[in-house]
């Protein structure tokens, strides 16, 4: 017995000759430890800076002069052409839909004659052409794109919109680089105009009723504001979209929409 004793001691004593520096360390700091080593330790809040609004303007003004420098944001002459370049859409999108309405006159000649344009048209079932996405937000950068759902009446479809709409744009001279991919997860048209570049996607609002009232919304609010006489600038309003846009898509609309829904 004492010998066999002897030989297991004697294993022990190899096994932790063997053991690594590291383990050792481990137990012997372990073994050492202060009795108060688990003891919370006291939290210190952050003391508020005082209000500095003028430093707050220069590191503002200084972080715009960087932004400028590297043409990380556009020039308001950049953000007027996209405006036109958008208000020029939609009056071509409500001489498209208007054209697509039996007995209506042809794109061509709603065209001619500005119908866009009138400000007596009767616009309650006409597409809304709504913006989303870093162009929305204010935060995009010169060379982006500009993300933008077509937000069709009933009598409108997505046939409609990658037919004859797509042979709309292929006939305007000033589109170029025209790329409808109809097929996508989510269907898109890409193309540039007056060198903007814009990604357009397609939903049709099953219930007119819910356009018509988003859009008397919309100029409401547009008529309780004053305006003065001053410079003209180029200026885009879009209506607001809820939840309730959702009532009666398909799903292909659904996933169009969830873009102006979020930004």
């Amino acid at each position: 017995m004492e010998a066999n004793h002897d030989i297991h001691n004697r294993s022990r004593n190899r096994k932790q000759e063997r053991r690594p520096h590291w383990r050792k360390q481990w137990s012997n700091n372990n073994n050492n430890a202060h009795p108060n080593a688990n003891a919370a330790v006291p939290q210190t809040k952050a003391q508020p800076h005082a209000p500095d609004p003028e430093r707050d303007e220069r590191l503002t003004s200084s972080l715009r002069e960087v932004c400028i420098h590297r043409q990380l944001i556009e020039s308001s002459a950049g953000i007027a052409k996209r405006c036109r370049v958008m208000n020029d859409l939609d009056a071509m999108l409500f001489a498209w839909s208007e054209s697509l309405l039996p007995g209506s006159p042809s794109y061509a000649d709603n065209i001619r004659n500005n119908a866009g344009n009138n400000p007596e048209a009767d616009k309650t079932a006409a597409p809304s052409l709504l913006s989303f996405g870093s162009y929305r937000l204010g935060v995009h950068t010169p060379d982006a794109d500009v993300d933008c759902l077509v937000l069709a009446p009933p009598h409108v479809t997505r046939d409609d919109f990658f037919g004859s709409w797509v042979d709309v744009l292929k006939g305007e001279k000033r589109v170029t680089e025209l790329h409808p991919v109809s097929s996508a997860y989510t269907p898109v048209i890409k193309f540039e105009m007056d060198e903007v570049k814009i990604d357009l996607i397609f939903a049709r609002v099953n219930n007119s009723k819910w356009l018509t009232e988003q859009r008397m919304k919309m100029s409401l609010s547009l008529a309780g504001e004053t305006t003065g006489e001053g410079d003209k600038t180029e200026e885009r309003r879009e209506m607001s979209v809820d939840d309730s846009v959702l009532i009666g898509l398909d799903e292909t609309s659904v996933r169009s929409v969830n873009g102006v829904r979020v930004a």
